[in-house]
């Protein structure tokens, strides 16, 4: 293994793009300035709801959030942040980045890691009181909160469960996707914000467990795919 010496340490960010393609910051109470003044919109934005299955900024071990996260989106289907200019690998909100971008430093991560998971942002920090969306989304997050992910891939694993357990869970993504429509017709709320207001579908969140999903006129249907 080659030896890495001090002069090959890194001391400053010279703005290679590496932490940006593994994921944009999730937002703190700081950064509601760069969504008030107009450096960041909610077209950016993507909301974890609790019970979301996330990668630890310490460990990188996959664990349930317990409390919400509002990111900036990825791009491309994967979580690199859009944000990241692909030819130059160069960040094009730099002078305005959120202060978890402002304060990571890869060689040395102790400032980050202090303030990971304090004094973070939700959607209902960003939303204004008057939206007429507020209504809908209190009532998806009262009767639709996320399953225990853990516990679903548990089940799922069992073949005695496996068939209950995707019953209710299509339920579940059933009454989804009803609220999101709603959202749609009744608000005309524009699909790029979706995203923002409700957080990931559901069938997006199971499908790393091997759920898949197809539609028919009869309805939805799901079911377990080959891991």
């Amino acid at each position: 293994m080659k030896e890495t010496s001090g002069l090959d340490m890194k001391t400053e960010c010279d703005r290679c793009g590496t932490c940006c393609a593994k994921g944009g910051p999730a937002l703190h109470v700081e950064d509601i300035s760069l969504i008030r003044s107009g450096f960041l919109s909610i077209d950016d934005l993507v909301t974890i709801r609790v019970g979301e299955i996330v990668l630890l900024s310490d460990t990188g071990k996959p664990e349930t959030t317990e409390v919400e996260l509002i990111k900036i989106q990825g791009r491309g289907g994967d979580w690199c942040c859009r944000f990241l200019d692909p030819g130059t690998r160069t960040c094009t909100v730099y002078e305005n980045r959120p202060l978890a971008c402002r304060l990571l430093e890869c060689w040395n991560p102790d400032a980050v890691l202090e303030i990971s998971g304090k004094k973070l942002l939700d959607r209902f920090d960003i939303i204004a009181g008057d939206d007429p969306l507020l209504s809908l989304l209190r009532l998806h997050d009262q009767q639709l909160p996320l399953p225990d992910m853990v516990e679903v891939r548990v089940r799922l694993s069992s073949e005695e469960q496996r068939e209950s357990a995707l019953a209710e869970l299509r339920q579940q993504v059933e009454r989804d996707l009803l609220f999101r429509v709603l959202a749609v017709d009744k608000f005309a709320l524009p699909v790029e914000r979706e995203l923002f207001y409700f957080g990931r579908p559901l069938f997006h969140l199971l499908a790393p467990l091997g759920v898949a999903v197809t539609e028919s006129p009869e309805g939805i249907t799901l079911h377990c795919e080959e891991q």
